[in-house]
């Protein structure tokens, strides 16, 4: 039936030795002997008709071919380690989901007690988004909040839809708070994170203008500039999923909008997991609870 499939362990001693590109660690990590791992990759290569290395004294690299097939099987065992990792959770009650860390940290986390109160039989545990693009079985994980609609194998349920507005701290509202807009954004430096050109989609769809440059001070994390907003060291852009508990709390202010001034930054974040999911009772309970926040 499957005319073509390689031997696992030669697979292995392959995945293994070409992550480490070293023989000895592969062989450490496989718990056998170098020479076996040697022996396993070349009985890969033979199988293959081609070389999957480069041997140059002590010096290893992979081959073209080797490259390509490296690739295709580390997705193949991080998939198939993922997989398994799902069906031994879900049937320990295990409900693994993956979130943006802000979303996380500003929203999801201080509300997960309520959670585990409310739905004491279900283990949720949480893994963090670093990119916008979410690969459930990728990350191992069985359902996730994200932004946006990307994946046609995947179920997606409306969460929220969010504006961004300027925040600063109370310190900075209370010297700003009878400035023109334009005038404030100047005073203080502007905290820009991941995406750059948000302050000047802004700025374009408020159509202000400045005599010079904004002073700009960058982070690589949206986490990171909202609290350097609540230190007063700028002006953030942030959203009510990002920003509610800050505000309710009086450590950030936002900033008013005239009722006719929409600054046009939207984020659309969805709750998402696989088709064949869809009667997964935990991952409906976490869907249900989400959307009860959202109504």
């Amino acid at each position: 039936m499957y005319k073509y499939l390689p031997p696992l362990k030669p697979l292995r001693a392959f995945e293994a030795t070409a992550r480490h590109m070293s023989f000895s660690l592969a062989a450490k990590e496989l718990c056998v002997t170098q020479s076996a791992v040697s022996h396993q990759v070349k009985n890969l290569e033979s199988f293959l008709g081609m070389s999957l290395f480069i041997r140059q004294g002590k010096h290893l690299s992979l081959s073209e071919k080797g490259g390509q097939y490296f690739s295709f099987i580390q997705r193949m065992f991080i998939s198939l380690d993922n997989t398994t990792a799902k069906i031994m959770g879900s049937a320990s009650g295990v409900t693994r989901m993956a979130v943006y860390g802000s979303f996380a940290m500003k929203w999801l986390i201080p509300r997960l007690p309520e959670f585990r109160k409310k739905y004491p039989e279900i283990d949720l545990r949480i893994s963090m988004l670093s990119e916008e693009e979410i690969d459930l079985d990728l990350l191992g994980v069985d359902c996730g909040i994200c932004l946006g609609k990307e994946n046609t194998q995947y179920q997606y349920h409306h969460l929220l839809t969010e504006e961004w507005f300027p925040v600063c701290s109370p310190q900075i509202y209370d010297e700003i708070k009878n400035n023109p807009l334009a005038e404030s954004l100047m005073k203080y430096p502007l905290l820009e994170g991941d995406h750059q050109n948000d302050w000047q989609k802004l700025f374009d769809n408020l159509g202000l203008t400045f005599d010079k440059p904004p002073v700009y001070h960058y982070f690589s994390h949206v986490i990171l500039l909202l609290q350097a907003a609540i230190e007063g060291q700028g002006i953030a852009l942030s959203s009510d999923i990002l920003s509610k508990d800050d505000i309710d709390s009086g450590r950030l202010v936002r900033l008013p909008l005239n009722s006719d001034q929409n600054i046009g930054i939207i984020s659309h974040y969805y709750f998402c997991f696989t088709k064949d999911r869809m009667k997964d009772l935990d991952i409906k309970t976490v869907q249900n609870w989400l959307l009860s926040f959202f109504k």
